[in-house]
Parts: structure tokens; sequence; C-alpha cells
């Protein structure tokens, strides 16, 4: 069968005499079907309990000893009428004569509403932070505030504090089911068992009613159930339930299947009796609706849903439902009860080890429980055993295996990360260890460069001006150009041939210590530092001339 959303069900309401009333659009989430329920459940006990006016607990002590308790409807001088609830949605009149009263009593105002009250707790499952809101608000609140000195306003105190402490956990996300408050992260831990109870809560609700409508809609709550939840706790309780309410709708379409001809025939009669016009807006009517009726059947028979709609007019759908009733009934009847209890005990012990992260475990009693019922926990395959169920891809057991499968995935993600990691912290490592050596070597061989350049400075010193002149000339050269000002450094002609020498920290501050030569030349002048050599040149060029011409000689032989 085809697995169905939660959005091609509808929510049981009579809408023109027919079922259902209406989609759940959109309706994808479990917290919209939660929301459907608490209305269904929740705010159908508000209007029970809180929106019905105040009922007086009233007795009248009769003369023999009887004791009528009721609500006075009416007081004469001769009779008094009580109405007495003989069930909850049965009353009855009864008029007794004065002569055979003996007393009176009628409960205070107080005590009245206080019995009201008291009905509030315990609350029902699934209610909503705004039922919960409405209930304080006409309960507990406005007695305090009618009767604030009354007696049993102590008792009160304590109805809306318990109120008071349930509304404050609806609004942090708890959800209540049947008397057990579900936590946010129980409701994500264990999504399957919640959404499988809101599933039954609600099948349980639809079951109640003697109305065909609503007992459809219970069955639908199972087909759901059965197809997406078996094997969990939810589903041999609505099995059980499935087996009371399949007999009450048979009984319900028997009757009907009796009284539909007559029904059409009262109908045709009516039609041909009124007047032309009004049988045709009657005719055209009842055609759009058939129309719209079997539009309806055919997208359901489509999307593959077992409890279509049902046309209560027409024998040949009573007839169908009547066989799908009888045709289920028997399929059902088939499975295990007790065998389908036990196998959900354990798969519930499995979801908690997957929980507690104990997969092996959880693997291991998970193939045992699948075992009970011919079920395998690979759900692609599956042999019908004595209760005949199977795996299907949306059972209890396939949404366990899932789990443990994304939590074994889930492992080898972390530990390939753990493995890249590791790689990552050795090659940082490496990479450290490599920069560290390379650092070493460098600052070894500034330290022999430092060395080797402060031997060579020390040589330069004691070395005489006449053995190298390039040397002596270089600092006067240098310190004539430093003090010229020049803007842009440059190197001497000799020290352009080696590099300078580095120095180290300490050496820098010592006295006496000579500084490198800095040489320094003005932008687009002159280098002054050639005057000298040049004036040398020239010198000697002219002695050379006079020399030549003979200037000098004279003076040269005389002496």
């Amino acid at each position: 069968m085809m697995q169905k959303s939660l959005s091609e069900y509808r929510i049981p309401g009579q809408v023109n005499g027919r079922f259902p009333g209406g989609l759940i659009s959109p309706c994808h989430s479990i917290s919209q079907l939660i929301r459907a329920c608490a209305f269904g459940v929740g705010f159908s006990v508000f209007v029970a309990v809180v929106c019905v006016c105040p009922v007086t607990a009233d007795e009248v002590k009769l003369k023999n000893g009887e004791t009528v308790s009721g609500r006075i409807t009416y007081e004469g001088s001769d009779i008094l009428k009580v109405e007495v609830s003989v069930s909850s949605s049965i009353k009855e009149t009864k008029i007794i004569s004065r002569a055979d009263i003996a007393e009176v009593v009628k409960d205070a105002p107080d005590v009245v509403e206080y019995n009201r009250i008291e009905k509030l707790v315990p609350t029902a499952s699934l209610m909503e932070a705004e039922s919960y809101r409405q209930i304080l608000e006409t309960g507990p609140v406005s007695f305090l505030r009618s009767f604030p000195n009354s007696s049993l306003a102590p008792k009160v105190e304590e109805i809306r504090a318990v109120l008071a402490e349930e509304l404050d956990k609806v609004e942090r996300g708890y959800l209540k089911l049947e008397g057990d408050w579900i936590s946010p992260q129980e409701q994500i831990d264990f999504k399957d068992l919640v959404d499988s109870r809101v599933r039954f809560l609600r099948m349980e609700y639809l079951a109640q009613s003697a109305n065909y409508n609503s007992l459809i809609g219970a069955m639908r709550e199972f087909e759901v159930i059965e197809e997406n939840y078996l094997g969990s706790p939810a589903f041999p309780r609505a099995l059980e339930l499935a087996l009371k309410t399949i007999p009450t709708l048979g009984a319900q379409l028997q009757t009907m299947l009796r009284n539909v001809d007559y029904k059409n025939t009262e109908y045709e009669r009516s039609l041909e009796a009124s007047t032309p016009e009004a049988r045709e807006l009657l005719s055209a009517a009842k055609a759009k609706e058939e129309k719209a009726f079997q539009d309806a059947v055919a997208n359901e028979k489509k999307a593959g849903i077992k409890w279509i709609q049902l046309n209560p007019g027409v024998r040949a759908s009573i007839e169908e439902y009547l066989k799908l009733s009888l045709a289920e009934l028997n399929r059902l009847r088939e499975y295990d009860p007790e065998l389908l209890r036990a196998q959900a005990e354990k798969l519930v012990e499995v979801d908690k080890l997957i929980a507690a992260n104990n997969i092996a475990e959880a693997r291991s009693k998970l193939a045992e429980a699948a075992a009970m019922t011919g079920q395998k926990t690979d759900t692609k395959t599956s042999t019908k055993s004595k209760t005949k169920s199977t795996a299907s891809p949306g059972s209890y057991i396939a949404a366990l295996n899932a789990k443990i499968s994304d939590r074994l995935a889930e492992e080898q993600a972390k530990a390939k990360a753990k493995e890249a990691a590791a790689k990552s912290e050795a090659l940082a490592a490496n990479l450290k260890s490599s920069s560290e050596g390379k650092e070493g070597a460098e600052a070894t061989v500034e330290a022999s460069e430092t060395g080797d350049s402060e031997a060579g400075e020390a040589g330069q010193s004691d070395m005489p001006e006449k053995e190298s002149p390039e040397v002596v000339s270089a600092p006067e050269i240098d310190e004539f150009s430093a003090l010229s000002g020049g803007k842009k450094k440059t190197e001497s002609v000799t020290d352009a041939k080696k590099p300078l020498p580095k120095k180290s920290p300490a050496k820098e501050d010592e006295p006496g210590e000579d500084l490198a030569p800095v040489v320094i030349e003005e932008e687009g002048g002159f280098p002054l530092s050639l005057i000298a050599p040049i004036l040398t040149v020239l010198i000697i060029v002219a002695v050379v001339i006079l020399k030549v011409m003979g200037i000098g000689g004279k003076k040269g032989g005389e002496e």
C-alpha cells in the first residue's frame, strides 16, 4: 500500500451530511496533528467542563425518607420541579408536591462553583497553552475573585497552582500524554513512540462517538498506525480498539442499508411534489454534491487510502463498506496482541539503548525483537509469521534500524574527522620542527659571519696606512660625505665589492668602535667625494706638463 502523508487524512466532521469535514491543510508534521488532537480532545473537555453554566446540586428531602438530588428549575406554592441527571446526556424533570417535601437544601454558590472547578484536574492529554489560559481564567481565577473569603479558597489555590505549573511546561515545549510529560528532547529522541501515542489518542477520541463519521475517522487513524508504527506499544492498543470499532461501525452500516431505499424513495416523492423551479435547483445541487463526492473518493483511492469516504445515500457505497469492514475484521483477528506487546517492550528497550549510544547491544536486541514476528532488521525483505506482520518501511523496527544506521554513520564520520585532525597535527609538528632547524642553521651562519667581520675590522685597524691607501682614504671620503647632508645612501667603490659585515647588537654600543662608513650623495649634483682625487690628478698632470716643457728645469739644474 502506498504510504500516505498526514495531509491526505481528514478530520472527521459532518458537513452537509457527509464525512469528512475538511483536510488538515497543511499537516506534514506531528505538531500540527497534536494541535488537531488538542482541539478535539482538550477543547471538548474545556467546553464540557468550563463553558457549561454552573449546575447547582440541590437536594429535596421527602417526608418518606427519600432524597432527590438535582437542579431546581421551578419553585411554586404547590410544587417543585427538579431536573435530575439520568446519564451524562439524558436528563429528566421530576414534579414534587409541596405536601411531600420535608426540607429543601440548596448548596452555597461557592460550593457549586467549587464542584465545577475540582473537575478541571487532572487535565486531558494534548492540551495547548491557550486552553490552559482559558481554564485558569474562567475557573480558579474567577472563583478567587468572586469568593475571596470562601473556606474552599485554599483548595482552589491548589488547583490553580497545578494548572499554572502545567501551563508553564506546555509553554516550554513539553507534551502531556496520558499523564506523562514528554520533554522536547524526548520528543526528538523517541519521535516514533511519541507520534504513535498521539495517533492512538486521536483514534481513541474518535472511537468514543457513536457517529459513523467518527468511527471511520478512527479506522483511518488505525490505518496510519498500522502502516507507519507497527511494532510500537501503540499498535497493540490500537488493534484492540479497532476490533471493537469495526463491529460498531458494521451495525450502523447494516441499519443504513435497510433504510437507504426508503430514504431515497421519500426524497424522490418530495422532489416530485416541489415546484419545477425548486426541483431543478435541488437536482442540480444533488448532482454537484455527488460529483464532488466521486472526485474525492477517486483521489483517496489513488492515494491508497483504505477507509475512503462513505456516501450514506448510495446502496453500493454502503455495501462496499460492509465488505471492507468484514474483511478487515477477519484480517485483524489474525494478529497476536500478546506477542505484539512483548515485542513492543523489547523495541522500546532498543530505542533507549540507541539514545544511550549503546549501539552494539541495541543491534543485538533489535534482531531478537524482530525475530519474534518473523521480521528482519534490514526492512528490505520479510517473512510472514503466524501474526501476519511484515517489516514495512514505515514500521517501528525499520525506524530503529534507520536510527542505528545513522548513529554508525555519525561514528564513522567522527572517526574520519579525528584521523584527519591527527594527520593535520602531525603535519603541523613536522613543519614546526623543520622551521626551528632552519632558524638554528641561519643563526649559526649569522654568528659565523659576525665573527669574521669583527676579525676583519680588527685586522684593518692594525694595518698600516701605506699598505692599504684605499682603506685609509675611504674613511676620509665617507666622513666628508656624511657631513655633506645628502639624502640618498650609496656604497663606495671599495664597499661595493664586498658586503658590509654584520655586527652583533652587543658590539654596537661599545665605545671606541668605528662605525661602518656611510657614503651619502646628493641627488642630481656633482659627487663631492671625487673632488680630491680629481685635484690630485690635475696637479700631477700639470707637473708632468711643466717638466716636459722645461719649465722649472733650470731651477733644478742650478741646484
